[in-house]
């Protein structure tokens, strides 16, 4: 529900933003201050409305520093003393989980990395298409991205009802491993399919060129003589179902396997992985300057990322899963046959 609402918003957004970018006022041809200043309007709605629903929230009051506590027994841990005598062996077995939970999250930048691209490289490239639909509509490239939210929305109920249920029944793992590794894959071919895309733009230039006599780029191609602006959906919809897979069962996995205590620190933690993704992108963007070679290099560093998610978390899995058993509600558990096959929602 959470991933839901967010994608709800980012449809209304993506969709009418950039009509309220294109108005005219205040003398210029394009209106930014209306652009952004409705959705800062809105965000401070969204403020006061939390503000004043505060009374109903379950208040938990803080329990001490989770940060500072493990500071603490990673100092001792690393120089040789016993944090068990020192912290309690709660503290070192929650924080020892942790680790094992923020070792999971080290292939996530490169998600972040080829996912965030959708708002700057894949609009690029949406720029040098044809956005005319029909006589009277023309699709902005920045309009593009409303497909991924509204992907969001229709599939989300369509894998939790039909997709996962179906892998059940086929014999093919369901558990946060499975899942996050599948996503990473299915990003690395969105941009594949994304290389394609490209070198199809790059074909029908040089046709054009050669046919003409002329010397047109993509940024300069007549629109009629490009490729349609609707040839990317392939694409938006394949790194959508890898966000599906990959970044909600993140979430759900930062949440179900992080230590009682750490819970807010895990959550942080994945949010975190986002602004290292951006920072990787900037690192390789400049790698070659063409596209076309970007995009499949970008699809090799995420199957990259999967192999390495595959890697740790078959390395992690069963003390994950056995901490959780121990630690559950429930009491202790036998934990031989345990794998790291679900992820609860809660």
């Amino acid at each position: 529900m959470f991933y839901f609402s967010i994608n709800a918003g980012s449809t209304v957004a993506t969709l009418l933003t950039p009509e309220l970018r294109s108005a005219s006022c205040m003398g210029e041809e394009t209106c930014f201050p209306l652009a952004f200043g409705i959705p800062a309007v809105f965000m401070v709605l969204a403020v006061v409305a939390f503000v004043l629903a505060s009374k109903w929230y379950v208040k938990v009051p803080p329990l001490g520093n989770p940060i500072v506590d493990v500071a603490k027994v990673s100092w001792a841990m690393a120089f040789g003393k016993n944090p068990e005598v020192l912290y309690g062996a709660k503290k070192v077995s929650e924080t020892k989980q942790l680790f094992r939970v923020l070792a999971v999250f080290i292939p996530f930048p490169f998600f972040w990395a080829l996912f965030e691209q959708q708002g700057s490289r894949w609009i690029v490239q949406a720029k040098r298409m044809n956005g005319q639909l029909g006589d009277s509509i023309t699709i902005k490239p920045d309009q593009m991205q409303v497909f991924n939210p509204l992907l969001i929305l229709c599939l989300i109920p369509v894998f939790e009802t039909l997709v996962y249920p179906l892998m059940k029944r086929v014999g093919l793992p369901t558990g946060a491993p499975f899942r996050m590794v599948a996503g990473m894959i299915l990003v690395a071919l969105s941009f594949v399919i994304c290389g394609f895309v490209e070198l199809s733009m790059e074909e029908r230039l040089a046709s054009y060129n050669a046919a003409h006599l002329t010397t047109y780029t993509l940024d300069t191609l007549p629109s009629e003589h490009q490729l349609h602006i609707l040839t990317t959906i392939p694409q938006i919809l394949v790194i959508t179902c890898g966000e599906i897979l990959c970044s909600i069962t993140g979430l759900e996995f930062a949440y179900a396997y992080a230590p009682s205590s750490m819970k807010s620190v895990c959550q942080s933690f994945f949010l975190l992985t986002n602004a290292f993704g951006n920072v990787i992108t900037i690192i390789f963007t400049k790698a070659t300057k063409r596209d076309l070679h970007l995009y499949f290099m970008w699809a090799g560093i995420e199957v990259g990322a999967a192999i390495l998610m595959f890697v740790i978390t078959q390395k992690v899995k069963g003390p994950l899963e056995k901490f959780k058993v121990e630690n559950s509600k429930d009491g202790p558990a036998n934990t031989k046959d345990v794998q790291l096959e679900t992820v609860d929602k809660k």
